[in-house]
C-alpha cells in the first residue's frame, strides 16, 4: 500500500495547527522521499503552532528525532504526545540557543522556515549546515521574501539569502573556475556582512544547489562525491571524432584564467562592499540619532 502524500496528511491532519504553500507540499514529497523510512533526525526552524513538527512525524514514521526551534516564548507552551518531537525556543543563530538545539545533532533534514531575513537565513545556513549529515539536504523556504526591503532584500541586492545561495552554484563549479580562489573569499562579503562564517572543508561537501519557486535546496555528500570525476568511455566505432580511448579514465583538466579579467575581477564584490559600507554608515547613524 503506497504512503500517503504530505498533502494528504496535511489534509486529514487534526492536531495543532501548520500550513504551507501547495506546492511545496508536491515538491516536498519528491525532495523527501528517500528519507520516509530512514531513521531521521529533522530540524525545523520556525514552528508557529507546532502542527508541521506533528505533520514530519507522520511523515517519518520511523524517526529518531524531530526538532523545532522558533524564536516566539509562547512556543514554550508547546506538548506533544511523542517524546521524539523537541522544542527549543530562542533565535537559532544565538549561541547560547544553537547549543541547545545541537545537542540533537547531527541531523539529516534542516528546515528554515524561521524570520526569512536574508540574514538571518545565511547565518542560519553557516552555522547549521556543518551539522547536517552527508546525503543530507538543508531546505530553505520563502526565499520570494529575498526580492523585499523588509526582509533585507531585493531583485538587486547584493546581499540577499537568494544571492548568498546563487553563489553556492559557483562553489559547487570551483574545480574549473581556473584562478586560485578559495570558496570562502567568494562568500567573503556575506560572512563579513552577517558575522558568519562556513570553512572551505565544510564548502567541499556541497553536492548540488536546486533551485523552485521560493525554495532553494542544498545537499550534501562526502567532498569525492562532488568532483566532476573521469572520463568514462564507452562503444567502440568513432567515425567522426577518434581518439576517445585514449582519454579513458583521465581526470579533468582546467584552462589557466589568471588573464582572464571576468575570472579575477570581481565587480559584483565591489559593490557589495560599497553597499555593505552604505548599510553599516546608515545603521551607525540610526544608532546615533536613537541616542540623542
Amino acid at each position: 500500500m503506497p504512503q500517503p502524500t504530505l498533502k494528504r496528511l496535511y489534509k486529514e491532519h487534526r492536531g495543532k495547527v501548520s500550513d504551507r504553500w501547495t506546492s511545496y507540499l508536491r515538491e516536498f514529497d519528491r525532495l523527501l522521499s528517500d528519507y520516509r523510512e530512514k531513521p531521521v533526525r529533522v530540524l525545523e526552524i520556525g514552528v508557529q503552532n507546532g502542527g508541521s513538527l506533528e505533520l514530519w512525524l507522520a511523515f517519518f514514521s520511523n524517526a529518531r528525532r524531530i526538532v523545532g526551534c522558533d524564536v516566539n516564548p509562547d512556543c514554550a507552551a508547546l506538548e506533544f504526545d511523542d517524546d521524539r518531537i523537541a522544542v527549543v525556543v530562542g533565535d537559532a543563530t544565538r549561541e547560547e540557543v544553537r547549543r541547545e538545539v545541537l545537542k540533537h545533532a547531527p541531523f539529516d533534514i534542516i528546515i528554515d522556515d524561521g524570520s526569512h531575513r536574508s540574514g538571518d537565513i545565511i547565518k542560519t545556513f553557516s552555522e547549521y549546515f556543518p551539522f547536517l549529515q552527508d546525503e543530507g539536504i538543508f531546505i530553505a523556504e520563502d526565499l520570494h521574501c529575498s526580492y523585499w526591503q523588509e526582509f533585507d532584500g531585493g531583485l538587486f541586492d547584493p546581499l540577499s539569502s537568494m544571492a548568498f545561495f546563487k553563489r553556492l552554484v559557483d562553489v559547487t563549479n570551483r574545480q574549473h573556475w581556473g584562478v586560485p580562489k578559495r570558496a570562502s573569499d567568494y562568500l567573503r562579503a556575506f560572512f563579513d556582512a552577517y558575522e558568519c562564517e562556513i570553512s572551505d572543508d565544510e564548502l567541499d561537501h556541497i553536492h548540488s544547489v536546486e533551485f523552485l519557486n521560493s525554495i532553494c535546496v542544498v545537499r550534501k555528500e562526502r567532498p569525492e562525491r562532488n568532483a566532476v570525476g573521469t572520463r568514462f568511455v564507452a562503444g567502440s566505432v568513432a567515425l567522426v571524432v577518434p581518439g576517445h580511448w585514449e582519454i579513458q579514465g583521465a581526470g579533468s583538466y582546467n584552462l589557466d584564467q589568471s588573464r582572464n579579467k571576468f575570472a579575477n575581477d570581481d565587480t559584483r564584490s565591489e559593490k557589495i562592499r560599497k553597499f555593505l559600507k552604505k548599510r553599516v554608515t546608515t545603521l551607525w547613524r540610526r544608532a546615533e540619532a536613537w541616542r540623542r
